[in-house]
């Protein structure tokens, strides 16, 4: 069944209705008369079953038959704070951290990071961030839009005391790093906080300052990943080491 996103206000409204690109996607690329049935998700981790009683070619008005908690949320809370990017890139990290099924994404302002935010502007990539998960949740079946938060800097972020079950920091190259970020009871731990650095990576400063207050340093390979690449290689390992992407090791 095809998924379509409303805004839950509007779905638990008297008439239901969907409007803008949408519409011509039903009318004239599906050919769904009323009558028949769609998929909606609210982005808050709902979904329900709607069937068309009305199409015009500016909206298609639903009534909703039934509503039901989403079964593909990852059990773990995954946030991860990606140092800022050009813009393409973030826009791709955001795409496929949320059908990699992270919580929150936070744009991490590093030492090394090119971009800087330009505060009458973030509002603008916010939203444009927003659309592009809502997109994303269509095709992999989430139901909820991955939080995101504010910029913030490196300091102010790993020296905030907030309770996580695991912290780690994602560097390359130095020897001596552990080289996975989970110890055998790894289904323990639930609440993480993953960050990720910019093209040139994290300063040597910035990972001492990361480990003096409880993260953990890990590598990803003896390869050198392009930044956006890192992304998804490391939500990728935490979903399979505390998330539903396989089970992790018995004996790491």
């Amino acid at each position: 069944m095809r998924r379509f996103f409303l805004d839950r206000k509007k779905i638990l409204s008297d008439r239901p209705t969907l409007t803008g690109p949408d519409v011509k996607h039903i009318r004239t690329v599906l050919r769904l008369k009323p009558g028949e049935e769609i998929s909606l998700f609210d982005g808050k981790g709902s979904e329900y079953r709607a069937r068309i009683t009305a199409s015009t070619p500016r909206a298609i008005t639903l009534a909703v038959l039934e509503r039901f908690p989403s079964i593909s949320g990852s059990p773990a809370e995954i946030t991860i704070a990606q140092a800022l990017l050009k813009a393409r890139k973030m826009d791709r990290i955001v795409r496929q951290a949320t059908e990699l099924g992270i919580y929150a994404l936070i744009p991490l302002m590093a030492e090394r990071s090119v971009p800087r935010p330009e505060p009458e502007r973030w509002a603008e990539k916010e939203q444009r961030w927003e659309a592009i998960a809502r997109e994303s949740l269509k095709q992999c079946g989430r139901s909820q839009i991955p939080r995101l938060g504010p910029p913030t800097s490196f300091k102010e972020l790993v020296g905030t005391p907030q309770f996580y079950d695991l912290k780690v920091i994602f560097h390359h190259g130095n020897p001596g790093l552990k080289s996975r970020p989970y110890q055998s009871d790894a289904r323990d731990g639930r609440k993480l906080l993953a960050l990720i650095g910019p093209e040139g990576g994290f300063t040597s400063e910035e990972v001492k300052l990361a480990l003096e207050v409880g993260f953990v340093c890990v590598s990803l390979g003896p390869r050198i990943l392009k930044a956006d690449t890192a992304a998804v290689a490391a939500c990728a390992i935490l979903q399979y080491a505390f998330g539903d992407v396989g089970d992790p090791p018995k004996n790491p």
